[in-house]
């Protein structure tokens, strides 16, 4: 009888002494082995061994390279020192123990649990090692996972990169330090977004200055950091706009964004903002708050950007009074610039142009702004009271206590599956019993996690929303502050003051024109 060896280390239970040593763990099982197999006169005609790998992972060399051989049908006998060794995955014990090894003739041994396929009465044994070993391996991963988020919810970083514009502790690994060599870079890409220009207007600036690209510039400090875009040697939109939404450059890390789908499995799944770990003022902020939120709310606004990057003074400010349609942007053969209401141009004439003059409105604004600072200059009367409403926090609680109950009842739902096909491989539960019961626990798990998902959802907008609340006072105060002597009206300071613009039709007769601001605050 022909006999292959199959020897497994995980990373659990790695004790080499040298990375290139092979361990004493894996000497043991092999040494085992042989062993067991010379006494019964079996001819050893390979010994395959994987090494740091997990029990699930059914991307192992050597294993994929041992099943390849027993669909030849190079040996008759598979050895292992227990079940666990060849696979913690059921769906492998059930595919090649129960299945592929007996139609292509391969008998399946282990020594420490007793297991051989020869024996088909201890096949049930086999199920439960099967099953015991993925709850195994399903706890870890869940035990690892609660560490991880312990350390990420005392303000720990975790991850194996860190941010661009941050790098390690040398005194402590786990906290971010400013990396001076590329903060000014952090700090020139936000003041270029508050000033009115667009993501792809500060990606050809970066590109034009020679600025290496985050990806590049980790590469250049010899960190083996690999990125899946196809263009790393370019500043691109998407690299600036995920740098102007990142929390961290106002000293707060965010983590747990994404994470596993399952332990089986290597492919992430990006995590809704409700689940994100957010631990405030763990380290030195590169941006100021007022500055960060500010840049939020123009990206929250969509503004249209012209071909090369840069936004009018009034952009996604203007509306019709009467039919509510954005106004938009023109120009006629003598240079004239003006705004008109896209409802007259649609079909039938639905509106009428409800026009305006580019320097008009400018100069109308400008002294409507300036009336508004003098009439907020005195700060005395500022309340430093927040405008948190009691209602939202009695929703947030409400919500709270939703999710929590919804979370318990998941847990119940996943325990009741486990037990219900626990006590099916026993025994104790005819198959379509279990079918029947299955399929009412995975209908009712799915509406709950519906359920869950929406409740995350609104308590996680919820929480934004009071958030902002608590900058309107500060804003208000900055923003009055830092435009308070502006000579000329630009983006920046119409932006920061006016929410929308309502401007209405011309009456001709009267030689007169509504126009309705909407302030900020």
């Amino acid at each position: 009888m022909k006999v292959a060896i199959y020897c497994r280390l995980s990373r659990e239970d790695d004790d080499k002494i040298h990375e290139n040593d092979e361990s004493e763990s894996i000497q043991n099982q092999k040494s085992m082995l042989i062993n067991y197999a010379i006494e019964r006169n079996w001819d050893i005609c390979n010994i395959y061994c994987d090494e740091d790998y997990s029990g699930i992972d059914s991307e192992r060399p050597e294993f994929n390279k041992l099943l390849e051989d027993a669909q030849n049908h190079k040996f008759d006998i598979v050895l292992c020192k227990t079940q666990s060794r060849f696979t913690r995955d059921m769906e492998i014990v059930e595919r090649y123990l129960h299945n592929k090894f007996i139609e292509w003739n391969i008998r399946f041994v282990s020594l420490i649990d007793n297991v051989d396929t020869l024996d088909k009465g201890n096949k049930k044994s086999r199920q439960i090692n099967g099953l015991v070993n993925e709850w195994y391996l399903e706890d870890l991963s869940e035990n690892i996972r609660k560490t991880f988020d312990s350390k990420r919810k005392q303000g720990l970083h975790i991850g194996s990169f860190v941010c661009y514009g941050y790098k390690r502790s040398l005194e402590n690994k786990n906290k971010l330090i400013i990396d001076t060599e590329v903060a000014e870079v952090i700090k020139l890409i936000f003041n270029l977004y508050e000033q009115g220009n667009g993501v792809t207007k500060i990606a050809m600036e970066l590109n034009d200055k020679g600025i290496l690209t985050p990806t590049k510039y980790k590469q250049s400090q010899g960190i083996n950091f690999k990125n899946q875009g196809k263009n790393i040697d370019y500043w691109c939109e998407s690299t600036v706009s995920k740098i102007l939404k990142n929390e961290v450059y106002i000293g707060n890390l965010v983590q747990g964004y994404n994470k596993k789908i399952s332990y089986k499995s290597k492919k992430m799944k990006n995590q809704p903002k409700s689940k994100w770990i957010i631990v405030e003022n763990t380290h030195e902020p590169i941006i100021t708050k007022e500055q960060f939120y500010k840049v939020q709310e123009i990206f929250k606004s969509k503004t249209r950007r012209c071909k090369n990057g840069e936004v009018h003074i009034f952009a996604s400010k203007l509306v019709c009074l009467d039919c509510g349609t954005k106004l938009y942007k023109c120009q006629n053969d003598r240079g004239y610039i003006y705004f008109s209401c896209k409802g007259s141009k649609k079909l039938y004439g639905t509106c009428t142009t409800h026009s305006i003059g580019y320097e008009n409105l400018k100069n109308l604004v400008t002294q409507k702004i300036k009336e508004k600072i003098l009439a907020f200059y005195d700060f005395d009367n500022i309340s430093d009271e927040l405008f948190v409403s009691n209602d939202n926090l009695n929703k947030a609680k409400l919500l709270q206590n939703k999710k929590e109950m919804l979370s318990k009842d998941m847990e119940s739902i996943n325990k009741a599956i486990k037990e219900l096909y626990l006590n099916k491989v026993n025994g104790k539960v005819p198959e379509e019993v279990f079918e029947d019961l299955n399929a009412s626990f995975l209908s009712d798990k799915s509406t709950k996690q519906k359920e869950l998902s929406k409740t995350e959802n609104d308590l996680s907008n919820l929480k934004e929303k009071e958030l902002n609340s608590k900058f309107i006072k500060k804003q208000k105060e900055k923003i009055i502050n830092h435009f308070k002597d502006f000579k000329e009206l630009n983006y920046d300071i119409v932006n920061s003051f006016i929410d929308y613009i309502e401007v209405g039709e011309k009456d001709k007769k009267a030689n007169s024109q509504d126009v309705v601001i909407h302030w900020n605050f």
